[in-house]
């Protein structure tokens, strides 16, 4: 009698098994695309500001993206987020944000269309620079905001600003944007397998830490 019941655990656990296996080869490409995209949520209405979030540098192609936002009349003014590299032994680049300001106005922004915000580097990285850029744009009336973010970081950074952006009535939209792969592919490229897992992790240690609420992980 043993024997028959253990066999037929077996029996069942092999037929699960092979189940998710068969399940996976026919639709991996349709649940890889749909991981992808839980954690790059995305979307797109009006706002008061687009912030292009932060990094030691600027990328070009964020620029692009932001720049199409404010001349389409999207967003009225584009804050480019600037982490501050006090203590890096970085070469010539004391005077960064003036450098950017002036490659933004000769891309045609005028001033007031622009604002460069400067945030510490400091742990929890993306929970700081919500609280100083947030913080500082509602003291300015601001109370909605587009979020460009690069890749797979766009869950966290949605959560991390919209934490903050509550309280403060600044309702946060977050647009992903992606330069060395895809997110309808994001698994064929190495880099995006690589920010795809390292991303991940950041997210459940914010959720774990209580930097971002339980909810982020099943409310977009």
């Amino acid at each position: 009698m043993k024997n028959e019941r253990s066999l037929k655990r077996v029996s069942v656990g092999f037929g699960l098994l092979v189940f998710v296996l068969l399940l996976l080869f026919y639709y991996h490409k349709t649940i890889l695309v749909e991981v992808g995209k839980y954690l790059a949520p995305g979307g797109m209405s009006k706002a008061d500001v687009l912030i292009m979030e932060g990094g030691m540098l600027i990328k070009l192609s964020a620029v692009k993206i932001g720049l199409n936002v404010i001349f389409s009349g999207t967003a009225n003014c584009l804050v480019a987020v600037d982490q501050d590299v006090i203590g890096e032994d970085i070469f010539a680049l004391s005077n960064y944000p003036q450098l950017v300001a002036k490659n933004l106005e000769a891309l045609g922004l005028k001033k007031g269309q622009y604002e460069i915000i400067g945030v510490p580097a400091k742990h929890p990285v993306t929970l700081r620079e919500a609280e100083v850029v947030l913080s500082l744009l509602s003291k300015k009336g601001v109370r909605s905001a587009i979020l460009l973010t690069q890749g797979f970081h766009a869950r966290r950074s949605y959560w991390a600003y919209t934490r903050v952006g509550l309280p403060l009535g600044i309702k946060i939209i977050p647009l992903p944007y992606f330069t060395n792969y895809g997110k309808e592919d994001w698994w064929q490229q190495a880099e995006g397998v690589n920010e795809f897992f390292n991303e991940s992790l950041k997210f459940i240690y914010y959720v774990l830490r209580g930097y971002i609420p339980l909810k982020s992980l099943f409310v977009t």
